[in-house]
């Protein structure tokens, strides 16, 4: 069992994690996301999986109309 005292002490380490996290965040051009969403386009992830990043960016583009830059982009960063 936990007393008021080591209920404190866990509640100041928890607020120091937060802030410490929050600031490693905002200095890292990194947003938190709590639960990605699934991604939109499976078979851009197929054919990125297959090896075929050209074909992944095309048929990114073609859903998006996303720049050439911006699909590369994407594709290179997507987690398959």
């Amino acid at each position: 069992m936990v007393d008021d005292a080591q209920f404190a002490k866990l509640n100041a380490r928890v607020a120091l994690l937060e802030r410490q996290v929050e600031f490693l965040l905002s200095h890292s051009n990194l947003h938190y996301v709590d639960q990605p969403v699934a991604m939109p386009y499976p078979d851009v992830a197929e054919l990125k999986r297959k090896g075929d990043l050209i074909g992944a960016i095309k048929a990114y583009r073609g859903y998006t109309n996303a720049s050439l830059a911006e699909a590369k982009t994407f594709v290179e960063n997507m987690v398959v």
